[in-house]
């Protein structure tokens, strides 16, 4: 301690060099782990609602297969979907319902930008 008051200079330790590090550490990370999270909820919600739609497709399609009248489908899918758009096509021996839905990036800054979602389902008629 005697030789520090002599000459004058203070020799900083290894502790001392790092105090504030975390706290910049953690400043700049910040914003990293705040996109990493909005990147996966916005992974999640697409994935959630293309899953959802190829499930609605394919019970709509099944239906229509069975002999539901068209009416009655485009009401189903109002309910299941209700944010989707509804294509069905009748061709020999087969129906296909093809549902389409404008998905919105849940991050405030993103919120313009959607992605297109398009799932469709073939079912073979099951009457004749």
């Amino acid at each position: 301690m005697h030789e520090r008051l002599r000459s004058g200079r203070h020799h900083a330790g290894p502790t001392q060099l790092d105090r504030g590090s975390a706290v910049v550490e953690t400043a700049l990370m910040l914003p990293v782990l705040l996109a990493f999270t909005a990147l996966a909820l916005t992974a999640m919600a697409i994935t959630s609602t293309a899953l959802h739609l190829g499930d609605s497709a394919h019970d709509l399609a099944r239906a229509l297969a069975r002999g539901v009248p068209a009416s009655q489908v485009y009401a189903a899918a109002a309910q299941i979907a209700p944010d989707a758009v509804v294509d069905i096509t009748d061709d020999e021996g087969s129906v296909e319902v093809t549902l389409r839905q404008e998905v919105s990036i849940p991050v405030p800054l993103l919120q313009r930008f959607s992605i297109s979602l398009k799932r469709s389902a073939t079912a073979p008629q099951e009457w004749a």
